[in-house]
């Protein structure tokens, strides 16, 4: 599974250039440290309408699994970032703020004064950290194994009962074999354990080895355009029939023809001038398509069954 992360800090004099982000950076080193990809970062001021704005977009567009904060738990009238995560959470987690004020107060008891907060939002955790490097580090160390159980039961649980068994099948096996060219329709390919499809030209090490996209969801940017739009035109690797791709979260593992694989990641970001919109008015991999990291090698071949495991 990718652990993918965001950190927000909260700072009047850091947004304002007049203090340097000490404690996001140790946050990052942690998190890098334990395996966290980070996603994004990025620094603001003590505005409680800027830092709800900021937690919504780490969950609800960036789907994050993990968002940390640091800087707004104290008792200054400017330190409003428990109050703007509770305003976007949907459920509180008190144990973990618990946890750190227990660990804090072990080192000075000023640790009791901390009103840091936690909560999830969707599939993301939130958590507030203090605004200093070294409290920072120590709340942060003292949670960072527990999250990781935490998350994989959170992603885990929304696989709900239908999308176990979810069943589909293969409708093309599409690749190009330079960067840059139209995917096209080879009908069979292999697929190999931490590479991706053999021969195209977009495989390789790394977390989005293979692109798969449903028949569904061409079809509805089909209805609307007069040409005919075929296998591999959305740069998709296998194009699907019979499965809600996108409902499928990260960590999901599944057996394509003699392949198998994980998901890594649902969408992606369009990028600018893309071709895929400019020739059908439209571009449904952000939405809909997924990406999946090969964990067994094995054919697959239009007709083959997709299968989601347990």
């Amino acid at each position: 599974m990718e652990y993918r992360a965001a950190v927000i800090t909260m700072s009047d004099k850091g947004a304002q250039g007049l203090r340097e982000d000490t404690a996001g950076d140790a946050v990052v080193e942690i998190l890098e440290s334990n395996g966290w990809e980070i996603e994004y970062r990025t620094l603001i001021p003590d505005d409680i309408e800027q830092i709800k704005t900021e937690l919504v977009k780490c969950a609800d567009e960036l789907r994050v699994s993990l968002t940390v904060t640091t800087g707004g738990t104290g008792f200054s009238l400017r330190d409003v970032t428990p109050e703007a995560t509770l305003a976007v959470v949907d459920r509180e987690v008190r144990g973990i703020p618990e946890a750190m004020r227990a660990e804090s107060m072990r080192i000075t008891p000023m640790g009791m004064l901390s009103r840091a907060a936690a909560g999830l939002r969707g599939q993301t955790l939130i958590i507030n950290l203090p605004g200093s490097r070294k409290a920072a580090s120590e709340c942060l160390e003292a949670v960072i194994k527990p999250i990781k159980h935490g998350i994989d039961v959170l992603l885990g649980e929304s696989v709900d009962c239908a999308a176990i068994h979810a069943r589909g099948k293969v409708r093309a096996v599409c690749i190009s074999e330079k960067k840059g060219e139209q995917k096209h329709d080879i009908g069979e390919a292999l697929l190999e354990a931490e590479h991706g499809i053999i021969g195209d030209a977009h495989a390789g090490k790394w977390h989005r080895q293979v692109s798969l996209l449903g028949v569904e969801s061409v079809a509805k940017v089909q209805s609307a355009i007069d040409f005919e739009l075929k296998s591999g035109d959305f740069a998709e690797n296998i194009l699907t029939e019979g499965i809600e791709l996108f409902t499928l979260p990260v960590g999901t593992k599944m057996k394509i023809g003699e392949a198998e694989g994980e998901v890594t990641q649902i969408g992606k970001e369009c990028h600018k001038g893309c071709a895929i919109r400019e020739l059908a008015g439209d571009c449904v991999m952000p939405r809909e398509g997924i990406f999946i990291r090969v964990t067994k090698s094995g054919k697959v071949k239009t007709g083959d069954e997709i299968r989601v495991l347990p």
